[in-house]
């Protein structure tokens, strides 16, 4: 009888210490957050925790990200980029400047530029060319009246505006602009004869550079050179 009561003992003792452990497991297994989390899940943490620091969105300054302190801010490999410190320049010189504003213009007068030339518009181009490029299309305007020849230019899209240069000396600023556009361009003679270019569009990829002097009143970019990109 005694040994069944001790086996009986050692039973419900054992039943006790099983269910005492798993309490205790069920307690210190969960992180209290001062421990160290598996590299793969710090890793996954640290990358979900800084969405924000890539969304364009709003963002409020009581959030606070965790697990971070570690984390080393590195500039950008493009921050000092020629192109990004004259555009820098240009901007300290001109409070007014923008880069977005500008190609936006770039993108207009381009598309004025191209027409006004196709129709002969001399007003129009003389407010949008530096004085040696208004003279060289001035010259095949009349050299093209002279011939009673006739041009047209129709854009059909310009897909693409995008800076590609910028320069700085004292105050004068030279900033280079790479067009992507789609047009149909003819040339045609006394007799109507299309003696150059052609009724089918066609892709044109074009690099003009426009010049100001940053210190002027006149707002205007005006161009300096047009040449084709390759």
């Amino acid at each position: 009888m005694d040994n069944g009561f001790q086996f009986l003992d050692i039973i419900l003792l054992a039943a006790v210490a099983g269910f005492i452990f798993l309490r205790l497991r069920s307690v210190l297994g969960r992180r209290m957050g001062h421990e160290q989390s598996p590299p793969e899940e710090k890793a996954r943490r640290r990358v979900e925790g800084h969405k924000g620091d890539f969304d364009e969105g709003p963002k409020e300054d009581n959030v606070v990200l965790l697990g971070d302190k570690s984390k080393k801010v590195e500039s950008s490999p493009f921050a000092g980029a020629p192109l990004m410190r004259a555009l820098n320049q240009i901007r300290q010189k001109d409070k007014t400047f923008d880069q977005a504003t500008f190609v936006q213009g770039a993108q207009s007068a381009y598309e004025a530029i191209v027409v006004a030339f196709a129709k002969g518009d001399r007003e129009t181009l003389k407010m949008l060319l530096s004085e040696t490029v208004y003279e060289n299309f001035e010259a095949s305007i009349q050299e093209r009246e002279d011939r009673n020849e006739e041009m047209s230019t129709d854009i059909l899209s310009i897909d693409s505006a995008e800076i590609t240069e910028a320069t700085i000396e004292g105050s004068d600023a030279e900033i280079t602009v790479s067009f992507e556009a789609e047009m149909i361009s003819m040339t045609k003679d006394e007799d109507g004869v299309v003696i150059a270019g052609d009724p089918q569009p066609h892709k044109v990829h074009e690099l003009w550079t426009f010049a100001r002097n940053l210190r002027s009143r006149n707002p205007n970019w005006l161009l300096i050179t047009t040449r084709r990109a390759h």
